[in-house]
């Protein structure tokens, strides 16, 4: 049986220590094709709670080599079966939080640009205790989608700051795509930001600026240049 073969079996059996085994038994090239094949074609075929509890033990052997496993999750978020709500998720939380509290941000950044929606995203920040605002902005603004754009304008309004604003809005302007324009657009609208270093097609009505983020769906339709429903 080839090695990837039998990791597949090893995981899915559950058998972490024999997965332990099994990865200290290989040469240093071995251990780096092992690494890719965990990654790129074992870890995706993974159900969710299998996925992070496979996640968690692999960390726990050698976090360098399988830390950047957290960006294997898109199968999940692309079926919607993506939770954090798992018991690995805590364990995994804790023993970075033990051990490496600086990775904790490195696999929120690797998860935030598989997740579908804001409420995911905020499971994500809640589940690996992304409490901070500025924190949470900086890993939003790595970030180019509309659910993103909807928890960085919720996030600063919490920080009611028109200096961090106005660096939110430099930061989205050098993606220079309609999108990334449009939401500094609702942005600089809130906040009266008049010196940014660009030219913005998206007009925003006074009236809706009140309206901005009521909700998801009222947000999209802004944010597509499209008027709220009143």
């Amino acid at each position: 049986m080839k090695n990837g073969d039998t990791i597949r079996t090893l995981i899915a059996s559950r058998n972490w220590d024999g997965m332990s085994r099994l990865l200290r038994s290989l040469t240093n090239m071995e251990f780096r094709r092992m690494e890719q094949t965990v990654r790129t074609a074992v870890l995706p075929e993974l159900g969710n709670d299998l996925y992070w509890e496979a996640l968690l033990h692999l960390i726990i052997f050698k976090r360098a080599a399988f830390l950047s496993g957290a960006s294997s999750c898109g199968h999940l978020a692309k079926s919607g079966t993506l939770s954090f709500d798992t018991p690995s998720v805590i364990a995994l939380y804790n023993h970075l939080s033990d051990t490496h509290p600086e990775s904790i941000i490195k696999v929120v950044n690797m998860i935030l640009p598989h997740l579908r929606s804001a409420d995911q995203m905020a499971e994500l920040f809640e589940a690996f205790h992304i409490d901070n605002d500025i924190t949470r902005l900086s890993a939003l603004l790595k970030v180019d989608s509309p659910a993103s754009y909807y928890l960085i304008f919720r996030t600063l309004k919490l920080v009611d700051d028109k200096v961090i604003a106005r660096k939110c809005c430099m930061s989205i302007i050098k993606r220079n795509n309609d999108m990334a324009f449009n939401a500094v657009s609702l942005i600089k609208a809130y906040w009266a930001l008049d010196d940014l270093p660009a030219r913005f097609s998206l007009n925003i009505e006074q009236y809706e600026l009140s309206h901005i983020d009521r909700d998801y769906g009222t947000f999209l339709d802004i944010l597509n240049g499209k008027r709220p429903k009143l």
